[in-house]
């Protein structure tokens, strides 16, 4: 006890001015469904905590679910304009399986969808486990369809590794980034071979 608690973590999204989430060049939006709660663990665990590192006691209710061919993207709906709020996303090379969850004959009505997701992705403190889409409007068939198409399809693995680079990182290339230069320091040039020494006699 008294170490740091473990939560299941999840990625922020960057959004575009007109609120939609930013999009890798090679990523393609493939389905959309409003009025979904994302779940955070699993109840009959006791674990239920989860969502962006410092915002895990949160309620991520009411959002727009998107399946993209590479993540998992939840839009709030009830963020401030000109900010993310809770939007967040999982890659879906992080989903080891995914399953809709049965439907209790006296229970909720709610269809639900459930996703074990692995643990240490987004940091040292993720717990992975149990991350849970509620649907709570129209029907999610369409959607989750979508979803098992993107896992079993695993676009983000056929990506020409960049030619400046072959190493792979969970089997997705990196990118190439370039270098960062603190401000006002002017750019590295390019090496040379230091000049001979000047003596003075």
């Amino acid at each position: 006890r008294g170490g740091v608690a473990m939560s299941l973590l999840v990625e922020g999204v960057a959004l575009t001015p007109s609120g939609r989430p930013v999009l890798a060049p090679e990523e393609l939006e493939l389905r959309m469904i409003e009025r979904v709660d994302v779940e955070f663990g699993d109840k009959r665990a006791g674990n239920m905590r989860g969502g962006l590192q410092g915002r895990e006691a949160d309620k991520y209710v009411a959002g727009v679910a998107l399946v993209t061919s590479h993540r998992l993207i939840w839009l709030d709906q009830a963020r401030a304009p000109g900010t993310e709020g809770l939007s967040c996303s999982v890659h879906l090379s992080r989903v080891i399986e995914a399953a809709p969850v049965p439907l209790k004959m006296f229970g909720s009505r709610t269809r639900r969808l459930r996703l074990a997701l692995r643990r240490g992705i987004v940091g040292p403190n993720d717990a992975g486990g149990a991350l849970v889409l509620a649907f709570r409007g129209e029907n999610p068939d369409a959607f989750t369809a979508a979803v098992a198409d993107a896992l079993a399809k695993k676009t983000w693995l056929a990506e020409p590794p960049p030619p400046s680079s072959t190493t792979t990182d969970a089997g997705r290339p990196t990118r190439p980034f370039a270098t960062r230069v603190p401000p006002g320091q002017p750019p590295l040039p390019p090496t040379a071979p230091p000049p001979p020494p000047t003596t003075t006699t």
